[in-house]
């Protein structure tokens, strides 16, 4: 008789959540949290006063049981009321935890349910920030590459300017060479001309016994 509502009192403790969870699974309103909370603590609080005093209540009767003639009857008595009490605070106990198990359960199945209807909508957001962020790597990178690209077609204009500029310096030169050389046949011309000439009045004057003048 002693174990069966002991194990009665189990069996709701275990299926009472289930049961809780499968009538109402609403999720709590603030208010609604706060009250019940409250009541668990509340339904706590009395069950550990209420223990408190059952076990203070027994020792001072296991003691004033003592005093008396029929001290087994007397004990067995008080173990009796004891154990009622002892039930009375479990029961108010189990039914503040499962009150706090039962806003545990809401609160999670709430955040479930939220991350549910949320997870499409971040997902969504997840894979457009994947694609911007790919499309602005793209980017960058079609810039950089515009960049070196510029920059090569820069250098190779430098180093075609620099080969033309060559180009025009060695014609430079080679014109002022040619025109070195042609003054120079030209004066080796008048100086031979100038020799001849000179040679011919030189002649000249051999023949008529005349200084030569020179010109």
């Amino acid at each position: 008789m002693f174990y069966r509502p002991r194990f009665a009192a189990l069996m709701f403790a275990l299926v009472a959540p289930f049961a809780v969870a499968q009538v109402d699974s609403r999720p709590l309103t603030d208010a609604e949290k706060s009250s019940r909370l409250e009541r668990a603590r509340v339904l706590k609080d009395a069950a550990n006063q209420a223990q408190k005093a059952a076990d203070a209540e027994l020792k001072a009767e296991n003691e004033a049981c003592y005093k008396k003639f029929q001290v087994s009857s007397c004990l067995e008595d008080a173990k009796r009321k004891h154990t009622t009490a002892t039930r009375e605070a479990k029961r108010k106990e189990q039914e503040g935890g499962e009150i706090e198990r039962d806003v545990k359960r809401r609160d999670v199945a709430a955040r479930d349910a939220k991350k549910a209807v949320e997870a499409p909508v971040r997902e969504a957001k997840q894979k457009e920030q994947g694609e911007a962020y790919r499309a602005d790597e793209a980017a960058k990178a079609d810039q950089r590459a515009a960049k070196i690209a510029k920059k090569e077609q820069k250098a190779a204009a430098g180093r075609q300017k620099h080969a033309e500029e060559q180009v025009k310096r060695q014609k430079k030169l080679e014109a002022q060479a040619q025109k070195e050389a042609k003054a120079a046949e030209k004066r080796k011309a008048r100086e031979a001309k100038q020799a001849a000439k000179d040679a011919a009045k030189a002649k000249a004057a051999g023949s008529t016994g005349q200084p030569v003048a020179n010109p």
